[in-house]
């Protein structure tokens, strides 16, 4: 039976909020109507990776209540997971209340842990190997979409934001 979704697709269109909010939040706004300022964008992407840093714990906490790559018995590694994946949102949640600039590393941080812990798991068969490009591919678009919102200038930027 064919997918009727493909997780590609569905993954591409995550990554539009990315680069388009980055886009806009990078823009000093010159000379162009737009419906968003470049400060709402900034706080919108920031939003929108923490709420991606979230879900990317929940998938940890539905591959652990399926017991997927857990052998049946081994409480500590189903422990491990169900730990790892709260960890994400207790990441995100307080970077919404930090500056953009310490925000934005935070959650870019947090989706490189993220990726990171996803290869760990896929190392011991608790991860589908075949997701790993994909959350590369991903990765590298938040966390570039986050430093371009990081290092954006606003007119009478000290650089202290």
């Amino acid at each position: 039976m064919r997918s009727l979704v493909s997780p590609l697709v569905l993954g591409g269109l995550s990554a539009i909020p990315f680069a388009s909010l980055a886009a806009i939040a990078t823009y000093d706004g010159k000379g162009r109507l737009s419906i968003i300022t470049s400060d709402v964008a900034a706080k919108a992407n920031v939003a929108y990776g923490a709420s991606i840093l979230s879900f990317l714990g929940g998938m940890h906490w539905s591959l652990a209540a399926v017991k997927h790559g857990v052998n049946e018995g081994n409480a500590r590694a189903l422990n491990a997971r169900y730990a790892w994946s709260v960890v994400p949102a207790l990441v995100a949640w307080p970077a919404l209340m930090m500056p953009e600039r310490a925000a934005c590393a935070t959650i870019g941080a947090g989706l490189i842990a993220c990726a990171a812990a996803d290869t760990a798991w896929s190392a011991k068969g608790a991860f589908p190997r075949w997701m790993l490009p994909l959350r590369y591919a991903l990765t590298g678009v938040g966390v570039a979409s986050l430093a371009a919102t990081a290092m954006r200038q606003r007119r009478g930027d000290d650089g202290d934001r």
